[in-house]
C-alpha cells in the first residue's frame, strides 16, 4: 500500500501568497504603514485622515497588486523551474516585481492628481518599497531556513525516540518460535511473516502518515504474536468501528501502546485479562483509548511504564506539537492511556 503525506507537505519550496491569511496580514501591514506615514508627514495633525486615506488607498494598491502577480507567478509557473529557482533568486524576483508595481502606481497617482511626476516622490517611494520588501523576504528567508533547520532535527529526534521503542517481545517471540518451530511449522512460518512486518513498519519514517486500517492489521499481527505466548491469559476487544479506515495516523501509533498494555499488564498479571482498543471520531480529531488490567501491587513496574509513556509523548509531540495529547490514569484496578492526534484525511 502506498504510503501517504501529510496534506503540509509541498512540492514548491516557494512561498505561497494566495492563502487568504496572506491577504489578511498584508492588509494589516499596508494600513499600519499607512498611518505611520500619515504621522511623518509635516503638519500631520491638521491633515491627518485625509492623508491617511491617501497612503492607505495607494499602499493597499501596491501591495495587493503585487501579492497578485506574485500569486499568479507561483501558480503558473512551471514546477521545474520551481525546484531550480532558490528562495534567494525568487526574493530578488520578488522584490523586483514589487519595485516595477510601485513605480507603475506612483506614476497614475501623479497623473490622477494632474501633477507632473516629482523625482523626491518617485524615489521616496521606490525606497520605501524596496525597505519594506527587503526586510519582509529577508524575515521569510531567514523563518525558512529556521523551519528547515527545525524539521530536520525534529525528524532526527523522531527517529531517535522511535528506536528506543522497538519491540520488547523480540527475545520471548524467538523463544516462542523455537518451541513451536517443531510442534506446528506453518503456525511458525506465519509467526516470521508477523514479526517481519512488524519490524519493517519499525523502520518506516515516522512523519509519513499510513491509513488507520494498515496500523489495525500491524496491531492484530502483533497481538497475534503474543497471544502464541501468553495462550488464554490475553484477549482483545476492538471497538474503533466508528473510525473510517482511510483515516491517517503515524505508523506504530497503537502497537507501542498494545506493547506496554501487554509488557505491564498481562504479562505482570497472573491470570492474565483483556486489552480493550476504543476508538471515536470527532469534527477534528480522533481519540484512541487503550485499557488493560493492572497487575498485583507487589509486581507492578511503575517507573518502566512511565518510561514507556513518556517517549511515546515525545514522538507525539515532534510529529504534532500542542495539537496531539496523550494522556493516562488509574482507575478500579484498570489502566487507561488516551491518545487524542488531529484528523487527517
Amino acid at each position: 500500500m502506498k504510503d501517504s503525506q501529510p496534506s503540509s507537505t509541498n512540492a514548491s519550496q516557494l512561498p505561497n501568497f494566495c492563502q487568504a491569511a496572506t491577504i489578511y496580514l498584508t492588509v494589516i501591514a499596508s494600513i499600519l504603514l499607512a498611518l505611520l506615514l500619515s504621522l511623518v508627514t509635516p503638519e500631520w495633525h491638521t491633515s491627518f485622515f485625509y492623508n491617511l486615506s491617501l497612503h492607505s488607498f495607494f499602499v493597499l494598491w501596491v501591495s495587493l497588486t503585487s501579492l497578485g502577480l506574485l500569486c499568479l507567478l507561483r501558480q503558473y509557473l512551471p514546477l521545474k523551474v520551481q525546484a531550480q529557482l532558490s528562495l534567494k533568486r525568487f526574493s530578488g524576483l520578488a522584490i523586483g516585481i514589487i519595485l516595477l508595481v510601485t513605480l507603475c502606481f506612483s506614476l497614475l497617482t501623479s497623473f490622477y492628481l494632474s501633477q507632473e511626476p516629482s523625482l523626491w516622490f518617485l524615489l521616496r517611494n521606490m525606497i520605501i518599497a524596496f525597505i519594506v520588501s527587503g526586510v519582509f523576504f529577508r524575515y521569510f528567508y531567514l523563518r525558512e531556513d529556521s523551519v528547515r533547520r527545525i524539521r530536520s532535527e525534529a525528524e532526527a529526534r523522531v527517529q531517535a525516540l522511535q528506536s528506543r521503542i522497538r519491540p520488547h517481545f523480540l527475545f520471548n517471540s524467538l523463544n516462542t518460535l523455537a518451541n513451536l518451530a517443531a510442534v506446528d511449522p506453518i503456525k511458525t512460518e506465519q509467526m516470521i511473516l508477523d514479526m517481519a512486518d512488524i519490524f519493517r513498519a519499525s523502520m518506516k519514517r515516522s512523519d509519513v502518515l499510513i491509513p488507520f486500517s494498515e496500523e489495525k492489521q500491524l496491531c492484530q499481527q502483533y497481538l497475534s504474536l503474543e497471544s502464541q505466548r501468553l495462550g488464554d491469559r490475553l484477549t482483545v476487544e476492538w471497538q474503533v468501528n466508528y473510525i473510517a479506515d482511510n483515516l491517517l495516523v503515524p505508523p506504530l501509533l497503537l502497537q507501542p501502546l498494545l506493547e506496554n498494555a501487554v509488557y505491564h499488564g498481562i504479562q505482570k498479571h497472573p491470570d492474565g485479562g483483556t486489552i480493550r482498543i476504543k476508538g471515536v471520531s470527532y469534527q477534528k480529531y480522533i481519540q484512541l483509548e487503550i485499557t488493560n488490567p493492572l497487575p498485583p501491587a507487589d509486581v507492578e513496574d511503575h517507573k518502566g511504564n512511565s518510561m514507556a509513556l513518556k517517549n511515546i509523548q515525545q514522538r507525539l509531540e515532534v510529529l504534532y506539537g500542542n495539537k496531539a495529547q496523550l494522556s493516562y490514569h488509574q482507575a478500579q484496578n484498570q489502566f487507561y492511556c488516551i491518545v487524542k492526534i488531529p484528523k487527517q484525511l
